[in-house]
């Protein structure tokens, strides 16, 4: 606190204090806004690495499915087949037992799927992938 020296005889006077308005008070919050510790930091950058390989990973998966339908329907006659006659789809687990199919129907459904399902979980990898503020 400021104090006004007093003249001969009259007692001292303190100034009173300025205090800070609340846009000052805001503007020095956001100058002084803490800083991620470096666990926190990391953590956010494996996060985001694991979420942009998860992108590029359907990205992949997009782009095979559809040039292959490509070249189906660029090996196909220009009939109104199924493209997908001739093709066969083998579903195989871990044991080494498998499913196979030669029908045209059930490859296109589950080429189809498979496309649509990769392109809504591309649609929220790539919502989730950002720098918080």
């Amino acid at each position: 606190m400021e104090q006004v020296k007093p003249e001969a005889g009259t007692p001292a006077v303190e100034q009173p204090k300025v205090e800070p308005t609340k846009i000052e008070i805001k503007e020095q919050l956001k100058e002084e806004k803490p800083a991620l510790n470096l666990e926190k930091t990391i953590k956010l950058a494996l996060d985001l690495n694991r979420r942009i390989n998860q992108r590029g990973k359907l990205l992949e998966t997009i782009n095979t499915l559809e040039a292959f339908e490509v070249a189906q329907k660029d090996d196909a006659d220009e009939t109104d087949t199924n493209f997908f006659q001739g093709c066969t789809l083998t579903i195989e687990d871990d044991k080494g037992r498998e499913f196979t199919t030669k029908n045209p129907f059930i490859i296109r459904e589950v080429a189809s799927r498979v496309n649509a399902l990769c392109v809504a979980k591309l649609a929220e990898i790539e919502g989730e992938i950002f720098i918080p503020a």
